[in-house]
């Protein structure tokens, strides 16, 4: 049904008044479906996002551990080869975690320790270690809080084990 309003200059000829209504409805029918759309989209961003920082510094968490396992098998190594062994490797400690710490609480495992991000609670452990009597030089992490490669010296000296580090360029 097609309304016609006259008026006396004619100025409303034409004018459908159902077409204006529906034109209208379309229009707020789309700003619902867009609007529903951004809200879900920044849903799933900030989820993705969130689930990102979690997988990041589980990331830390496995290559701190990778990285205090493997000193601690230099170090183990060391030891067994007795006095004047000397071992020399290349480790990488992620930007985010604090490597190394030794644990010597607990005398019967020593361990060599990296809290490997804030975003998580406690430190990981290395394997544990076969003498407690280790010296970590101030050039080795965490003195040097920096990430990266570095280059560790284990020399064993009366049983008595030092490490030295040095930054690979």
């Amino acid at each position: 049904m097609r309304l016609r309003w006259r008026s006396a200059s004619g100025w409303l000829r034409g004018y459908n008044l159902k077409t204006r209504l529906s034109r209208g409805q379309l229009s707020i029918e789309f700003l619902f479906v867009v609007s529903f759309l951004l809200a879900l989209a920044a849903v799933l961003l900030n989820t993705a996002e969130a689930q990102l920082k979690e997988t990041e510094a589980l990331d830390n968490a496995a290559l701190s551990k990778v990285a205090a396992d493997s000193l601690a098998t230099w170090v183990n190594s060391a030891y067994l080869h007795g006095n004047a062994s000397q071992l020399i490797g290349e480790i990488f400690v992620p930007s985010a975690s604090v490597c190394f710490f030794l644990n010597t609480t607990d005398a019967a495992n020593p361990a060599l320790e990296c809290d490997p991000d804030p975003q998580l609670s406690g430190r990981v452990a290395s394997r544990p270690l076969y003498t407690p009597n280790v010296t970590l030089a101030s050039s080795c992490p965490p003195s040097v809080a920096a990430g990266g490669w570095y280059r560790v010296t284990v020399k064993n000296s009366d049983n008595v084990i030092a490490l030295t580090c040095s930054k690979v360029s």
